[in-house]
């Protein structure tokens, strides 16, 4: 019998939080469940607390594996980029006290992963996971394909 693993994969933001649960059996890749976080709220702590609800149900309805998630990257506005760092510190610890690391990916790896190029767009990548996982539905908002691709990068590591 083949072991297989289960990956989240994460695309954080303080607005909208992109998730994804993919397995691989050998070296297929299944979706399992993926979906998006609205955050009602602007106030970081109450998007943290938020999160946290959600991410305990989703944990408590899979047996997984690994965790992944996008890394911080440059964006022109600084106070977004503060506001996305302390989260994602939020989410780092939160994900640490039930996992022995969490594994990051840069915006640039993932795209690269997925499409070839670093340069690719995030409907290059969400059509790209779409065929990966032979899903023939949409998949929006984008920040749920962005999720995948996250889980989809993790899975050719182990």
């Amino acid at each position: 019998m083949e072991h297989s693993i289960k990956i989240l994969g994460i695309d954080p933001g303080t607005k909208i939080l992109g998730y994804g649960v993919i397995e691989k059996r050998g070296q297929s890749l299944k979706l399992i469940e993926a979906g998006a976080i609205r955050f009602k709220s602007i106030e970081l702590q109450d998007s943290l607390k938020n999160v946290a609800s959600e991410l305990d149900s989703i944990l408590s309805r899979h047996s997984l594996s690994r965790i992944a998630m996008e890394s911080l990257f440059f964006s022109k506005n600084p106070q977004s980029v503060l506001k996305l760092a302390q989260f994602r510190g939020g989410l780092l610890f939160y994900f640490l006290q039930n996992f022995p690391e969490v594994f990051e990916y840069s915006p640039l790896e993932i795209k690269k992963s997925l499409t070839g190029t670093g340069k690719a767009t995030k409907e290059q990548v969400n059509f790209m996971v779409k065929r990966v996982l032979s899903v023939k539905s949409e998949i929006k908002p984008l920040d749920i394909s962005d999720a995948l691709a996250v889980a989809i990068t993790d899975s050719q590591r182990v």
